[in-house]
């Protein structure tokens, strides 16, 4: 079986015929609420069929964690002969509660017809061209996750600050100097966690299909096809061809200049698709 990736909403209060919907074509994976064009709204596009299952009790957690170790001098611990190291670690966290998953996504090839017919509208035309540099990409709501009943989301921060002492010598104590020997280490930590329960049958993922300029030493992914962009004019030998590929993130990290702080890929757990968080989830 081939895994899937996914894309975690802004928030967990869109519905599947709302702004996150099958057939949207956004500007952007991490904007998936601004609609440049609803292929819904354009019955003459041939679309894929779209298959839906039911996945029961599916649950999911994503983390993320970072450390720091930092030597301090003796001198700015008021320490002679003693090394000293701190460490400090944080951690954010976010789960989901079990419940079924219907999943719905297009099952076939967007034929050439079909993309020509896509960058054809007028909204995603304007995107396509209106790029500094040469023609914008465009991406398709190609895929939900739809969360049958209302489920909990607990998020959780924690910090862990430790400090080790190794070494002898004085220490300053009050007034009177202390003498260190061996080691001596301790920590702190802090934990904060939130958490509230969704309504039933809102969005719980989306998959993404990117409409681009084909990669002329690239292999195409799942249901890649190839067309020329439609610039309102008849065809010619300069036109440039596009590809529509699945969204992953290796596609990813080619297709948008985003610092890595941005976005992760987090492997979802008991199961061989992953998921795309943003900044703004964890």
């Amino acid at each position: 079986m081939t895994s899937k990736t996914w894309f975690l909403p802004p928030d967990f209060t869109f519905l599947p015929d709302g702004q996150i919907a099958l057939g949207r074509v956004i500007p952007e994976p991490q904007r998936p609420t601004i609609t440049l064009a609803s292929l819904t709204d354009h019955p003459t596009i041939a679309l894929p069929e779209v298959r839906s299952i039911i996945e029961k009790n599916h649950s999911f957690s994503a983390e993320k964690d970072r450390s720091f170790g930092l030597g301090l001098f003796a001198k700015f611990l008021d320490i002679a002969n003693v090394n000293g190291k701190v460490d400090e670690s944080w951690y954010k966290s976010k789960s989901f509660g079990a419940v079924d998953h219907v999943v719905q996504a297009y099952n076939g090839v967007f034929t050439p017809p079909t993309l020509k017919a896509i960058v054809a509208l007028e909204g995603v035309r304007r995107h396509i061209n209106s790029g500094r540099f040469g023609k914008r990409n465009v991406y398709v709501i190609s895929g939900l996750r739809v969360a049958q009943q209302s489920f909990t989301v607990t998020d959780e921060v924690g910090k862990t600050t430790a400090i080790s002492l190794e070494g002898s010598g004085p220490v300053a104590g009050g007034t009177t100097p202390v003498e260190l020997g061996g080691n001596v280490s301790g920590s702190r930590s802090e934990t904060k966690k939130d958490g509230y329960e969704t309504a039933p049958g809102i969005v719980f993922a989306y998959r993404l299909h990117v409409i681009r300029h084909k990669r002329k030493s690239e292999e195409g992914e799942l249901f890649s096809d190839t067309a020329a962009f439609f610039s309102g004019e008849p065809e010619d030998e300069d036109e440039e061809e596009i590809e529509i590929v699945e969204v992953n993130a290796a596609a990813l990290r080619q297709d948008l200049d985003l610092q890595p702080e941005v976005w992760d890929e987090r492997k979802i757990e008991d199961d061989e698709d992953s998921c795309i968080v943003f900044a703004h989830d964890v």
